[in-house]
């Protein structure tokens, strides 16, 4: 498989920013239809683009955000052609502010809709992406039922409970300093999980939804991905198998998607990047409620 990295450079006002470092050379991470360009400053990436140039994805630096990843893999599964495009530094450029005013990734811009044709927030992303596959370019897809509106509804439902209830609890298990608090905190988290073993007893697997992969598994499999390592390295706690049986076959067998190996960090990229919000006793945007 050929691969094509696309090493955009741009000076920005401070002059130690005004080249990047070299990108990593992992083939998992980019398949032939995809570019990578990597932004320093204020460069407008938008400026300019004509309407046959791909989807543009807007990500962090080397792609380590978990709702990115849910992105990424929904165009992979979806075999829609994009440019990666990672926006550094920790204040967000206008231009990009434009593009999502809260300055957070994954962020979309589809060019052969319209220069204002931007999208933000995983989920919304992901149903539009579903939506344009079945609409526009007229796949037969099924990671968003288009025909089923309660099979829809339930993955909303067990989406929310992603990000509102499950996600809440492994945060706060992983950045709790109390010790004491520990068999509390990860009794928590087993609970919120304890949904996703009934879906999947009901479904009877492999995916939530049974055989089709869909927008549930891909919402989930992230933060199941980075709770399996960083719980591990810090707390010593995984999954017991004998509570979520279905659970970990399930993930076992998104693992195995090429969707999921080409979006994902490697264990110690996973402990690199969360050793500096373990340290700095990171918030995660409220989800951490220590």
């Amino acid at each position: 498989m050929k691969v094509l990295l696309i090493t955009t450079l741009f000076i920005c006002l401070n002059p130690a920013n005004a080249f990047a470092s070299s990108i990593p050379r992992n083939s998992r991470a980019f398949s032939s239809r995809s570019f990578l360009t990597r932004l320093h400053g204020g460069y407008d990436a938008t400026i300019g683009a004509d309407p046959a140039t791909p989807l543009q994805l807007f990500v962090l630096p080397q792609n380590t955000c978990p709702y990115v990843q849910r992105t990424h893999i929904t165009l992979r599964e979806l075999n829609i052609p994009f440019d990666m495009i990672e926006v550094t530094g920790p204040t967000k450029p206008d231009w990009f502010l434009k593009i999502n005013p809260r300055g957070k990734v994954p962020a979309l811009r589809i060019p052969s809709l319209g220069y204002d044709a931007v999208l933000y927030e995983s989920a919304i992303c992901n149903e539009f992406l579903c939506d344009y596959a079945s609409m526009t370019l007229c796949q037969n897809q099924h990671l968003m039922p288009s025909c089923d509106p309660l099979l829809r509804a339930k993955i909303r439902l067990w989406n929310d409970h992603c990000d509102n209830v499950y996600a809440k609890t492994q945060f706060t298990f992983l950045m709790n300093k109390d010790e004491t608090n520990d068999a509390t905190l990860r009794a928590d988290m087993e609970n919120a999980l304890l949904m996703y073993e009934d879906i999947l007893a009901d479904s009877g697997g492999p995916y939530l939804l049974g055989k089709d992969f869909s927008l549930a598994d891909i919402h989930l499999f992230p933060f199941i991905q980075r709770m399996a390592v960083t719980l591990k390295h810090w707390k010593g706690y995984e999954l017991p198998r004998e509570k979520f049986p279905k659970l970990l076959n399930w993930f076992e067998n998104c693992s195995t998607r090429e969707s999921v190996k080409q979006s994902s960090m490697e264990e110690e990229k996973i402990i690199e990047v969360y050793k500096r919000f373990v340290e700095a006793d990171y918030k995660f945007g409220g989800l951490n409620t220590n």
